[in-house]
């Protein structure tokens, strides 16, 4: 046998390669039936897409299944001296580099010495051209051992030496080798193993992977650790053997432990409810869409850049979270099902910085901070006296006296439904959350906004008898909520829906002077060889209301921090602004605040429907407010407090001190904090 080896193996090389005008490329091809090297040469592999955040660390991951491959570039390695690199050549073809031919006669020759002393195959003599195209064949013909299979697999690796530099053949290989988990590639391998790049792994830990290479699925560091140790080793001392390590580095690489970590199938699931959000964006927009039969390019691998912050979004989801564990300690045995939902928006930019459509996306993948249209309660008051505050200063009415003005409390009582039957109307009458503290006649605004009195809202919005004045649904547009609001009166205590979003940019516009920026979540898009689908380089934008007006709703609502529902805020080390928001019997509860870089809002309500309660007291700052205070206290915590100052003069003149509230104040002493008035 061995004579036979010797005998037409140099025979088969002289006359492919010495008489190519007899056994030209194309007779081989046309007897062997050879597959053509197009899926090299034209390389546009299946690859993992992924969706980072706007500081680069991966959110998401998005892969055909059994092929997650991250294909590496020479710019991305160092194919001489990368620790992986020089194992893998030192245990595969320790030749490659310096031969010519496809197949290494001495490497094949020992091998057949080393499997004949063990009376079994423990050596294979294929080189790294040989194995590279096995991806070529078919799975039935890769499973082979036949002689035809042997002879098809040497055509083409002696074809594929001729048509690709050396360099060419080892990046591909690097790029196709099956390592386990369904992992192609070393790049795939080395994140999910050891959540490291490629060109980043120690020579330990490349060993590993070198070890895998013809049996991943029994040198497993994931589910066999023993074995993919003694892999390492065997590796290492073959590497030692063939001079690609030093005796240094072979002894720090024993000693090193081996340790396998999960890091990166955790960022692969980051942010599920924003990630659903962009990739109906880049559906929508974009036209870029993962379809079920992976024939579209994004299955080809690309790069989308988001503007989440890591940061603000990992306080946001814990937020969340103790804000829903809190609730159920409340209530114990009376809590509902409850969701919530947390968004944020980067005054500066109107880029999303945060997004937590639930709390669960396992159990609900409808994101409540988007699809949701809910009540919003006194959270909608804002928008109520923007409007008043726009129509006096067009008047003539100074700005630094609006706050100051008084406004009726006075009971108000408007025809609501009629009864078919009887004729008789039901009659809709606002209540203030407690009448025995709050039943003066009137309120200062100023006092009013603070405490989310109900009925000086209602008399704000009146435009002639129980008549909602237009106005103020034209301000919310503006404002940039979309959602179709009812034209009747309850609208000024926010009867009706509004997604979280839409809310969170309209008090936006506060902090920034006025301008009402277009929110975005997508910055960056690269396609599958790098090149640039789309970046962000325009900021649409708009003037909603004045900068003077934009000053006075700031200085309103930071008395809402100060002397208002939401004054356990007020001893978080940042200054914020705020308004909370109940509807009414308690079914929703909201949070929206901002600080002079950040716009952010927390809901939570019942996930399907308006028919179940939260409970007894459970208002927008006991309920949502913890998400919000979570995410400040944290967010700031290494940074110096901002205060709201602007360098515009005119803006600075609006942020009038208010007047003397000591009788208001006194009335307020043992109260709740965070208690206010439901939407009723």
């Amino acid at each position: 046998f061995i004579m036979a080896i010797d005998f037409f193996v140099p025979l088969f090389i002289f006359l492919y390669f010495f008489w190519p005008w007899v056994f030209s490329w194309q007779v081989w091809t046309w007897w062997l039936g050879l597959p053509n090297f197009s899926s090299f040469e034209e390389y546009k592999p299946y690859q993992t897409s992924y969706f980072f955040a706007k500081d680069g660390e991966i959110l998401n991951c998005v892969a055909k299944p059994e092929e997650w491959r991250d294909v590496l570039s020479t710019s991305d390695i160092d194919l001489k001296s990368a620790p992986i690199a020089r194992v893998i050549l030192a245990v595969e073809d320790r030749r490659f580099y310096e031969r010519d031919l496809a197949i290494d006669l001495r490497a094949i020759a020992r091998a057949l010495l080393e499997d004949i002393k063990a009376g079994k195959i423990v050596e294979g003599g294929s080189t790294i051209p040989q194995q590279l195209v096995k991806q070529l064949l078919s799975p039935e013909e890769r499973e082979s051992r036949s002689v035809a299979r042997k002879l098809k697999e040497l055509v083409l690796a002696s074809r594929l030496i001729q048509k690709f530099s050396k360099d060419e053949i080892f990046l591909l290989y690097l790029n196709e080798v099956p390592l386990g988990h369904q992992r192609i590639g070393v790049e795939a391998a080395a994140r999910l193993y050891f959540n490291k790049r490629a060109s980043g792994l120690s020579y330990s830990e490349a060993a590993v992977l070198a070890g895998m290479i013809h049996a991943p699925a029994r040198f497993s560091p994931i589910k066999h650790r023993e074995a993919a140790k003694i892999g390492r080793d065997n590796v290492l001392k073959k590497a030692l053997t063939e001079e690609a390590i030093l005796e240094e580095d072979l002894n720090k690489a024993l000693a090193e432990e081996i340790l396998v970590t999960n890091e990166f199938q955790k960022s692969c699931n980051r942010a599920p409810h924003a990630i659903d959000y962009a990739r109906e964006i880049l559906k929508k927009e974009f036209g870029l869409y993962f379809d079920a039969e992976f024939q579209n390019t994004v299955w080809r691998g690309i790069k989308v850049y988001l503007t989440l912050d890591l940061e603000l979004q990992t306080f946001a989801e814990e937020g969340v979270q103790k804000t829903l564990e809190a609730y159920r300690e409340r209530q114990k045995e009376n809590a509902i099902d409850a969701e919530g939902a947390f968004l944020a928006i980067e005054n500066g930019t109107g880029a999303i910085s945060a997004m937590v459509g639930g709390n669960d996306y396992g159990r609900r993948k409808f994101n409540s901070a988007v699809q949701a249209k809910r009540q919003t309660g006194s959270a909608f008051k804002p928008i109520v006296y923007v409007t008043r505050f726009e129509e006096e200063i067009a008047l003539g009415k100074p700005y630094n006296i609006l706050l100051n003005e008084t406004v009726s409390n006075a009971a108000i009582s408007c025809k609501d439904k009629r009864d078919p039957k009887t004729g008789q109307w039901t009659y809709w009458a606002p209540r203030n959350f407690d009448e025995k503290k709050f039943g003066a006649w009137s309120y200062t605004r100023r006092f009013a906004i603070a405490q989310s009195i109900n009925r000086p809202a209602v008399w704000t919005a009146q435009a002639g008898k129980c008549r909602l004045d237009p106005r103020i649904l034209e301000m919310a547009k503006r404002l940039g909520i979309e959602s179709a609001l009812d034209d009747h009166l309850p609208t000024a205590l926010g009867a009706s829906g509004v997604s979280l979003l839409e809310l969170v940019r309209s008090y936006s516009a506060f902090p920034n002077k006025g301008v009402l920026r277009e929110t975005y979540i997508i910055s960056k898009i690269y396609g599958p060889d790098k090149t640039k689908i789309f970046s962000k380089l325009e900021w649409k934008q708009q003037r909603a209301i004045s900068e003077v007006l934009a000053g006075v709703m700031v200085d309103a609502l930071r008395g809402v921090v100060k002397f208002g529902t939401a004054r356990s805020l007020d001893s978080l080390k940042q200054p914020s602004a705020c308004k909370t928001g109940t509807t009414e019997r308690y079914i929703d509860a909201w949070l929206i605040c901002f600080t002079p870089h950040v716009t952010l809002g927390a809901w939570v309500g019942g996930p399907a429907d308006y028919t179940n309660p939260l409970g007894d007291r459970e208002t927008g700052g006991r309920t949502a407010g913890p998400a919000v205070r979570h995410v400040l206290e944290n967010w700031y915590k290494d940074y110096e407090p901002v205060s709201f100052q602007e360098e515009s003069e005119e803006y600075m003149k609006s942020l009038v001190s208010p007047k003397s509230f000591q009788k208001e104040m006194e009335s307020l002493k043992d109260s709740n904090p965070d208690s206010e008035a439901p939407q009723e």
